[in-house]
């Protein structure tokens, strides 16, 4: 099965949309000649929220293990790992750690796109077909007869924080509010 990485197309609609306005307040704030610092200052906050928030979320499944990009982390878990993907708020990973709630799809509604590296771009999916996507990855549950196996190859699960960003809308944010009190 080939690598496959789901996105929500709306959701990069959007972070392209703030992209520009992004954008459009440089200028705007600069003829209209306020503060140096209270047009970069927001547009650098709505950028890296639209892009932390709306453009980087995804599920990245391959044969070996699934990611999950989140806002605040990744987390990347050996499919042997996953014992269930559930739709019923959205996409749930249930794992030996216990449910993964995601920020890309947080409702059976959501619209999701499925890319798999192969020409013809994204493919248009709802949750349930995302969810089916994923469990074709599952593993058959394997039955153990007789005693247990003399060595045994870890199922990794890793969780990598992403405080940098997390950290960075913050003290953006704060900047940001701080110019804007200038006004």
């Amino acid at each position: 099965m080939p690598p496959t990485v789901i996105v929500a197309p709306g959701m990069r609609v959007l972070a392209v949309v703030l992209w520009a306005v992004a954008v459009v307040l440089v200028p705007l704030a600069l003829v209209g000649g306020g503060s140096v610092w209270l047009a970069p200052v927001p547009s650098c906050f709505i950028a890296l929220v639209a892009w932390a928030v709306f453009w980087r979320p995804r599920f990245e499944c391959t044969p070996e293990h699934l990611r999950i990009v989140d806002v605040r982390r990744t987390s990347t878990y050996d499919w042997r790992r996953v014992t269930e993907i559930r739709t019923r708020y959205g996409i749930e990973v249930v794992t030996s750690e216990g449910v993964r709630r995601t920020w890309l799809a947080t409702r059976p509604t959501a619209r999701l796109g499925a890319a798999t590296g192969r020409p013809g771009g994204v493919t248009r999916l709802d949750v349930d077909a995302a969810a089916r996507r994923m469990r074709a990855f599952l593993p058959a549950p394997v039955e153990q007869e007789g005693p247990p196996p003399a060595t045994v190859v870890p199922a990794r699960i890793t969780h990598r924080p992403h405080g940098w960003s997390v950290v960075g809308m913050i003290v953006l944010g704060v900047l940001a509010s701080m110019a804007g009190a200038r006004l």
